[in-house]
This record gives C-alpha cells, sequence and structure tokens, in this order.
C-alpha cells in the first residue's frame, strides 16, 4: 500500500509544470458480429444530426485497423476545456437517439476514459483534418515517470530544430482508467508517410544527440522504457472518418 501511494505522489509532483489545454475522452465500440456497415452508418447519420453545429458536442470517429481493438470504432469527444462537458446529458434528444438506433448494433463498449492533452510534450502543426492516418501508443508507466517525461520533453525541442514534420500530442489519463496511463498519438496524411516515419525520427534522433549530447537518444529512451510496467506499451493503427465526425477543429 505504501508503494502505491509512493507511485501516485511521484506521478502528481512530475506532473506539475506539465500545462494541459484541450480535454478528450475515448470511448471504443465493437459492432455486432456482420452489423459493422450497419453501425458505421447508424454512427454517421447520429453525429450528421446532431454533432456538426458550433455549438453542439464536438464527436470525432475512427476505425482501429490494427491491434487488439481491430474492427472496433473509436469515438473522441472533445471539449476542448473541462468546462465544455458541463452540458453533457444523459436525458438528452441525443443520447436517446443514441440509444435507440446505434446501441442496438454494438456488441460491448469500453468505458469513457477522460484525457488532458500534455502541452509540453506535444507538437502539432497540422492543419485540422488534414492528416488521416493515425498511430496511437498506449504506455502505462510503472517506474520513475521523470524518465519518461524527460525524452518526451526533449523530443519536442530537437524536432522544432530539426525542422522535420511531425504531428504528435501526448494525452495524460485524467479520468476513466489507470492513473498512470498515457497515450502519445501520431498522425499522417496517408500510410506512405506513415511507413517513411522512421527516416524523420532517425533525422530528430541526430538531432536530439546534438543539443543533448552524443548517445543520449538511445540512454534516454533506455530509460524510457525501464520506467513502463512490463508489457506497458500498445500500438494501435486508426483511420479518421470525417463523415461520421464533427467539423475538425484545431486544439487549443
Amino acid at each position: 500500500m505504501k508503494y502505491i501511494y509512493f507511485i501516485i505522489i511521484t506521478l502528481f509532483i512530475s506532473f506539475e509544470g506539465l500545462s494541459q489545454s484541450s480535454v478528450v475522452w475515448l470511448s471504443y465500440h465493437k459492432p455486432m458480429k456482420g452489423k459493422g456497415m450497419e453501425l458505421s452508418n447508424a454512427i454517421k447519420d447520429k453525429t450528421q444530426k446532431y454533432n456538426q453545429g458550433q455549438n453542439d458536442s464536438k464527436l470525432y470517429t475512427f476505425s482501429v485497423m490494427a491491434g487488439p481493438r481491430q474492427g472496433e470504432f473509436l469515438r473522441v469527444g472533445m471539449g476542448p476545456t473541462w468546462k465544455d462537458f458541463d452540458n453533457w446529458s444523459p436525458d438528452s434528444k441525443e443520447m436517446d437517439y443514441w440509444r435507440d438506433n446505434v446501441a442496438p448494433l454494438i456488441e460491448s463498449s469500453s468505458g469513457r476514459e477522460y484525457f488532458e492533452r500534455v502541452d509540453a510534450a506535444s507538437y502539432d502543426m497540422s492543419k485540422p483534418g488534414e492528416n488521416s492516418v493515425g498511430l496511437m501508443i498506449h504506455y502505462n508507466i510503472g517506474g520513475n515517470p521523470n524518465h519518461f517525461w524527460k525524452v518526451r520533453r526533449n523530443a519536442v525541442k530537437a524536432i522544432k530544430e530539426s525542422g522535420e514534420s511531425v504531428t504528435m500530442n501526448v494525452w495524460r489519463s485524467a479520468g476513466g482508467g489507470p492513473q498512470n496511463h498515457i497515450i502519445v498519438a501520431f498522425s499522417y496524411k496517408n500510410m506512405e508517410e506513415y511507413g517513411n516515419a522512421q527516416k524523420v525520427w532517425d533525422k530528430v534522433g541526430a538531432k536530439y544527440d546534438e543539443i543533448y549530447g552524443a548517445g543520449s537518444w538511445n540512454t534516454d529512451w533506455g530509460l524510457l522504457r525501464g520506467s513502463l510496467e512490463m508489457w506497458g506499451a500498445q500500438t494501435e493503427i486508426t483511420r479518421f472518418l470525417p463523415e461520421l465526425s464533427s467539423p475538425p477543429i484545431a486544439l487549443q
């Protein structure tokens, strides 16, 4: 119990100074067998009906193309601030429509989990909606979180100084999931750009070594991996579905 308490306090201290600007929630939906297209159309109809206006809740849909949840739909609700979620009501017409027309096509859903964006560890110069392919890395920190956040913050400086085009948003769980759950989300224009990502990161790594000292890139990544729980890093590939989503907006 003392060890768990220590980890919680350490995580809290390590988050000091890591400001957040945007808040989102995530949930996954597995379609009933043979009902994937019907569920897609139902989500599309609901989103077009209730989530297109300036004052409507902002919801974005992705198909999971690779990972344990392959074939499921990922729904992301954007605040973009905590205050914006105060208008949500389980008794609204929007939720009634979901229960009557969408939910019957869903075999199972994950619980909703809220995340705050870690601005100091994120770098996103993309235009809203221009990227369609995503790589999400789910991390669970089990050791010293300072090792994790050091390389994530330093990488942003290396990206900027390298001049490479990288879209990277880092999110920490803020409710509904493990307190040590972090998502690092990358986005790309297409699968070709995704396939060329390693070449980009080789250049970022070279700039990282130039800034922080020879060999620091490999050393710091080794420390990051050592800060994770066993099997504490899992990936999934997603594709953005604009017709099943609100109009894209820029992160705050």
